[in-house]
């Protein structure tokens, strides 16, 4: 039973009692007190109303975030894929160890071994993806 139901009950008893507010101070202060009553029940009810309103409200951005995020999220793994794709592996011509270089260390063209110090250059084909290293003078 809402609120503005239980008011409505209790004004039923109220009429139901044959009270008239002319009559006497305590009918005129009950027929007062049910008429707030019935003002707080409206605005309890106008307010639960707007409070379904912003649930339904607030589960349509949910579900358009989701699809936000997911969009975003796949468009970053893509992207995590394709910065892999941009490592390069090469064996130091010096000391056998494998490197991993990116694409600024490919186009420099030299590479410092951190295992054995010693600097070397790559020579490459444009139109090949895998470097040969090839010792520096």
């Amino acid at each position: 039973m809402t609120i503005s139901e239980k008011v409505a009950y209790i004004q039923g008893l109220f009429d139901g009692m044959g009270l008239d507010k002319s009559e006497s101070g305590e009918s005129r202060i009950l027929a007062e007190m049910l008429e707030v009553l019935k003002q707080v029940g409206e605005q309890l009810d106008s307010v639960d109303a707007t409070l379904d309103e912003f649930g339904e409200e607030i589960d349509a951005l949910s579900d358009d975030l989701s699809d936000v995020e997911e969009a975003v999220f796949d468009d970053e793994a893509d992207d995590e894929d394709e910065v892999d794709e941009d490592f390069f592996e090469v064996a130091c011509p010096n000391c056998g160890e494998d490197l991993v270089i990116d694409d600024g260390v490919l186009e420099a063209g030299a590479v410092d071994c951190p295992a054995c110090g010693q600097k070397f250059a790559l020579s490459f084909d444009e139109d090949e993806e895998d470097s040969q290293p090839s010792e520096e003078d």
